[in-house]
């Protein structure tokens, strides 16, 4: 991620930040280990997610994990005008009547789902 976001070097990178470069290379090489806020602010620093930083694939692959598919239609929404957004909010409830979802399908016990 380092290398996409433009640097070519972690000397570059840490330089940037400002970190010594050592302890960067360090902790790149995974010599070192850091604290979850540190990699919260590489991986802003990076313009990237903490997956794409650590160079994990979500979900994986293989996975049909119901994440996969919200973050689909997520991003399908997004790419939508104020329009298109009413109207996909308004099929979407129109579906809830139609499709109901079945108790304990989503990984909740039956008595859970109201």
């Amino acid at each position: 991620m380092r290398r996409k976001a433009g640097f070519k070097s972690a000397r570059a990178f840490a330089e940037s930040i400002p970190m010594n470069p050592v302890t960067y290379t360090q902790y790149e090489q995974g010599l070192k280990n850091f604290t979850l806020e540190k990699a919260w602010e590489f991986a802003d620093l990076l313009g990237c997610s903490l997956d794409e930083c650590a160079g994990r694939q979500w979900p994986p692959e293989g996975a049909s994990a119901p994440e996969a598919g919200e973050a689909s239609l997520v991003s399908a929404y997004r790419d939508l005008s104020n329009e298109g957004r009413e109207v996909a909010v308004n099929v979407v409830a129109d579906m809830r009547s139609t499709y109901p979802q079945e108790p304990g399908s989503d990984g909740m016990a039956a008595e859970e789902v109201v």
